[in-house]
């Protein structure tokens, strides 16, 4: 079990490392931002990958199920919220993670 999750994880560090190479610099280091998020971040020692992977289906699921005409009121409210600069950065300019009170 233990070498199938190394190869995934293996793999996945490719996949990553084959798309950064793709985008444009700012999404590069936007992608290499929230990688630190997540270093500085990690996950609670008490959830398991298979819990993380029965998350991600509901989630899907969730997803699956939701109309495009309500995810498109929700873009359009999120972006109406970034246009008039009513957003917070996430992280500083050295890719660490900003506590906002």
């Amino acid at each position: 079990m233990a070498t199938k999750i190394q190869q995934t994880q293996a793999d996945l560090v490719k996949a990553i490392a084959d798309i950064a190479t793709t985008m444009p610099l700012a999404r590069t280091m936007q992608l290499y931002q929230f990688a630190r998020f997540l270093q500085t971040h990690p996950l609670p020692t008490e959830e398991t990958f298979e819990e993380i992977a029965a998350d991600e289906a509901l989630w899907d699921a969730q997803f699956a199920a939701t109309s495009d005409d309500k995810l498109a009121a929700l873009l359009a409210a999120v972006e109406t919220e970034i246009n008039a600069s009513k957003t917070l950065p996430m992280f500083d300019e050295h890719g660490e993670f900003i506590e906002h009170q």
